[in-house]
């Protein structure tokens, strides 16, 4: 099967590999369309995000639909459509898998016939699960980051009588927002460097206000005087975003850090020791049946979440586009 590789550091091909094989408890799934993650993969393709050995077959927002299962199955069968699939490094002779949603084959494990769970149970927040929206696959890869957004801003506390900074301006920023507006949470601004996102915001989160550079406006200054935001989100995963997390944070806000640092310029030891910081990530199985509510309500529109549409073939196109 084909799958599309970071060969080595900065260089992309497409590698051939073994389709794999389902254990007892794991289903095999064919892909059928998979998004590339602006930070995640490009970390990895440059060895700054788990760093080690290549080639990596990259790719975790995907979706993909069953073509056989293994004898202790109870939770897929073929024809499903599934979220997250995905090869192990035994999958990738020489190499290893990160987290492999290029591929043309991948699996899914149905933990809840492993552990005698009843499927979907919350005892087992998992990411594998059948899509409960009928959609294009395109659209589908898009559902994964708002998942993953959704679910981190609601544990987190957004809500009503909560206000809420955003500190980034690519796509998790930008759901961040949205949700945190979604979920009742006023005032949300968001920060940032580039001034053509403003419009982006404005058009899909509903942001109370776009911040651009380090002077903060007259309103921003009187939150921060009077405590700071209840809610601080970093979505770019870099040191200076979490230097205008604090500045924001006040004296009794909390900052969640969702961003990953490169390896070779990680958060600061300093930083790491901020009190009220929470490093967390997401459970995305979780907000999937709210994430449709919102879509099928139409607050949350999924085609404002994918820009372009390529063959596998042209995935160098792909990856430069989002470079650029």
């Amino acid at each position: 099967m084909k799958a599309v590789m970071a060969m080595k550091i900065g260089n992309l091909g497409m590698g051939d590999l073994p389709v794999p094989k389902p254990g007892e408890y794991e289903a095999l799934v064919r892909m059928e369309a998979c998004a590339i993650c602006n930070s995640t993969d490009h970390k990895l393709l440059m060895n700054e995000f788990f760093p080690g050995i290549f080639p990596i077959v990259l790719g975790h927002e995907v979706v993909g639909r069953v073509t056989e299962i293994g004898r202790k199955v109870r939770n897929f069968k073929p024809g499903d459509r599934v979220f997250r699939q995905r090869l192990a490094d035994q999958h990738v002779p020489g190499g290893r898998s990160c987290w492999g949603g290029f591929a043309e084959y991948g699996l899914v494990s149905d933990e809840w016939a492993k552990q005698g769970k009843p499927y979907g149970s919350g005892a087992l927040p998992h990411d594998q699960q059948k899509l409960l929206l009928d959609v294009e696959p395109a659209l589908a890869t898009g559902m994964v980051t708002l998942m993953e957004t959704l679910d981190c801003i609601a544990t987190c506390g957004a809500g009503p009588g909560k206000s809420v900074a955003i500190v980034g301006t690519g796509p998790v920023a930008q759901a961040f927002a949205m949700f945190a507006h979604l979920l009742g949470a006023r005032p949300v601004y968001a920060f940032g460097r580039r001034a053509d996102a403003k419009a982006r915001f404005e058009s899909v989160s509903h942001a109370d206000g776009f911040v651009i550079g380090q002077e903060l406006p007259a309103e921003v200054a009187a939150i921060v005087k009077k405590g700071g935001f209840d809610l601080v989100m970093e979505a770019v995963g870099a040191q200076e975003a979490f230097e205008t997390c604090l500045k924001l944070q006040g004296d009794k806000g909390r900052i969640n850090v969702y961003g990953i640092a490169p390896h070779s310029k990680p958060y600061q030891v300093d930083q790491k020791k901020v009190k009220n910081v929470t490093w967390n990530g997401a459970t995305e199985g979780r907000a999937q049946a709210k994430l449709v509510e919102y879509v099928k309500a139409g607050p949350v529109r999924l085609e404002d979440w994918v820009s372009h549409r390529f063959p596998l073939a042209d995935f160098q196109k792909a990856f430069d586009m989002v470079a650029e």
